[in-house]
């Protein structure tokens, strides 16, 4: 059963959307039954100035919940694009804004972000390298933990490193 629309019922909703950092459950039809209030409002209003008062506040609050559903449902959307978690408490009309921000989000992450961190790993190209003596484990410039290495054994480092241990004759390139 739906609730009956009532000044006080929006400004509970408004001081509910303040106090929480996830949309608050709203009554079903909430925004049409909303419209619905108001218009029988403002046909009543003429001549009335408390009425003419009580439906600009109305839409003040009424504006105030929407603003605040809409942040939470954006921020919402990035989390579930990272983590998968589902949002609670979103009317039908909400479901799919969110479904459409998800979307956008994974769109522009797949085109921009792993193509930049696709590139990044190409970029360190390796090189095989012997031993000719022991040597410690050490971080590579690809921030991956290597060794350690014993004389004799062979290793795919990335090109860098390899480079300073042949360079310092701790090791040979290897074909």
């Amino acid at each position: 059963m739906a609730e009956m629309i009532t000044f006080e019922l929006i400004r509970r909703i408004q001081r509910e959307e303040q106090k929480s950092a996830k949309p608050t459950k709203l009554p079903d039809n909430f925004f049409e039954s909303v419209k619905n209030y108001l218009d029988y409002k403002k046909r009543i209003s003429e001549g009335n100035r408390m009425v003419s008062l009580e439906i600009k506040s109305i839409e003040r609050l009424i504006e105030d919940i929407y603003n605040r559903r809409e942040r939470k449902i954006s921020s919402l959307a990035l989390i579930n694009v990272r983590t998968r978690i589902e949002p609670e408490n979103l009317t039908e009309d909400e479901k799919i804004y969110f479904d459409r921000l998800v979307m956008l989000i994974k769109e522009r992450r797949d085109n921009t972000l792993k193509k930049i961190l696709e590139k990044e790993i190409k970029k360190i190209d390796t090189l095989r390298i012997v031993f000719n003596e022991d040597v410690r484990e050490f971080v590579g410039i690809d921030m991956k933990t290597y060794g350690p290495f014993k004389k004799g054994e062979t290793a795919e480092l990335p090109e860098l490193n390899a480079k300073i241990f042949v360079e310092r004759n701790i090791a040979e390139v290897r074909e």
